[in-house]
């Protein structure tokens, strides 16, 4: 069952891509991959999902429990069994040799069990659907968990492009001052400054690089990618947030209709009530029965003496009523038990639905925030990088040192990377409202169109 959503899911998210990047990795097997591949965040998830040890675990999970949901195992077919009996007596007193040989099949059934089988069969329905339920949460966080490494590394991607930038116009300030120097307009010590920073930056630069690729290998990982297959990808998404107007009211309704979660919950409460009903129904009076059929065929006899012994089929069937009337008082304690295991499920029910509720309301205040924050990291980019064009055009006339025009593009860069942590910090808390509020399987194949 889990299996076919995820199929579901992966066709959705990839289609023909997949399939065309299935067959160039089948074509290209090395030990160690290290060339660039393009990587959608749809081919990112859809191998996450194909990969992810935690899903493969909850779909025999859930193999299990569809396996054990059966009429079968509730009890109400009859148990049947056949046996073979031989018997041979030997008698030197006697001079005989007698013997018999009796095959015989029996059947025992459940006549009445007090409706043990029905309450049994439905609590087996609902112990699939909790496993469903668990296997379907262990998506969304597959889910989610690949979405952040994703952009993650796009994240650090986007730094690394702003650190190689910053590198350039080093590079460009220390070219300018050189050639001032060799105009008699610079001294060696601006030569100097001007080379320091562009080395400073080319190392600045060689660190992002490296946080990259640590990204990458993360997202490898979380994919499910093994060692031996492993690569530095190429992303092809954008960095950008998506800005939504969300409404709390309707995310705390969306939270408590929708939510995996919580959903899951309500059916362990049911499953809790099965138990009660099992419980009562131990009072009730029981009826079984029997049924068999023999055939008998003797052989052999003593000396002088006929064999009286009659060969043939035998037949039997019966029923048993009965009537619990005191076993201790154990009957009494497992519906005790049974009623207090349904008061802590409602009670766990309670104290999730109030975490979940809170939760989905901070992380609501968080991403209002966000918006905010994005919006003045972006002005605060625009005005360094016209800050940085000036500063630039001054210190070429003259006007500042090499000192103010350091200290001018550090602010720039700190603006961009700013700028650039806002947008990734409004993207994980839009994927965490997506997945609080049960959309997150459907919500990002629907984006990615």
């Amino acid at each position: 069952m889990i299996m076919k959503q995820i199929n579901l899911i992966i066709s959705f998210l990839i289609g023909i891509t997949f399939c065309g990047y299935a067959q160039e990795k089948k074509q290209d097997k090395v030990e160690v991959v290290s060339q660039e591949i393009i990587l959608s965040l749809s081919d990112a998830i859809s191998q996450g999902l194909l990969n992810n040890y935690d899903i493969i675990i909850a779909d025999k999970n859930t193999e299990i429990s569809k396996t054990n949901n059966t009429l079968e195992n509730a009890g109400l077919y009859p148990s049947l069994t056949t046996d073979a009996a031989w018997n041979h007596n030997w008698s030197h007193a006697m001079n005989s040799n007698l013997g018999v040989l009796s095959p015989s099949i029996g059947s025992d059934f459940t006549i009445f069990d007090g409706f043990k089988v029905w309450i049994t069969k439905e609590q087996l329905e609902e112990l699939e659907h909790y496993s469903e339920g668990n296997a379907t949460i262990v998506i969304e966080n597959t889910i989610k968990d690949v979405i952040v490494a994703y952009y993650e590394s796009l994240l650090e991607q986007q730094r690394l492009e702003v650190a190689e930038q910053l590198a350039e116009l080093s590079k460009e300030r220390y070219d300018y001052t050189n050639s001032q120097k060799e105009l008699g307009q610079k001294v060696t010590y601006d030569v100097l400054q001007a080379k320091n920073a562009w080395l400073e930056d080319r190392r600045t630069s060689l660190d992002q690089k490296n946080r990259l690729q640590v990204k990458l290998r993360e997202l490898n990982f979380v994919m499910g990618v093994p060692e031996s297959e492993q690569t530095l990808y190429k992303l092809t998404e954008k960095f950008e947030a998506v800005e939504k107007d969300y409404v709390l009211s309707n995310l705390i309704e969306l939270l408590n209709a929708d939510n995996s979660t919580l959903k899951n919950q309500y059916v362990n409460q049911i499953i809790k009530q099965k138990d009660i009903e099992l419980a009562k129904a131990a009072f009730m009076p029981s009826v079984k029965g029997n049924a068999s059929i023999k055939y008998t065929e003797n052989y052999g006899g003593a000396q002088g003496i006929p064999n009286f012994n009659i060969d043939g089929i035998s037949a039997t069937v019966g029923a048993t009523l009965s009537i619990p009337i005191y076993m201790g008082g154990s009957r009494r304690r497992a519906k005790q038990i049974a009623l207090i295991n349904k008061q802590i499920a409602e009670v766990e029910t309670q104290q999730m639905s109030h975490s979940l509720n809170n939760q989905v309301m901070q992380v609501y205040d968080t991403y209002v925030l966000q918006r905010e924050i994005l919006e003045l990291t972006e002005e605060q980019v625009a005005t360094a990088l016209l800050n940085l064009e000036m500063s630039t055009e001054r210190y070429r006339n003259g006007q500042i040192n090499s000192f103010n025009l350091r200290d001018v593009q550090i602010q720039y860069l700190d603006a961009q990377n700013s700028r650039l942590t806002a947008i990734f910090n409004l993207i994980a808390t839009n994927t965490e409202i997506v997945r609080l509020t049960g959309g997150i399987i459907d919500a990002f194949p629907i984006d990615n169109e």
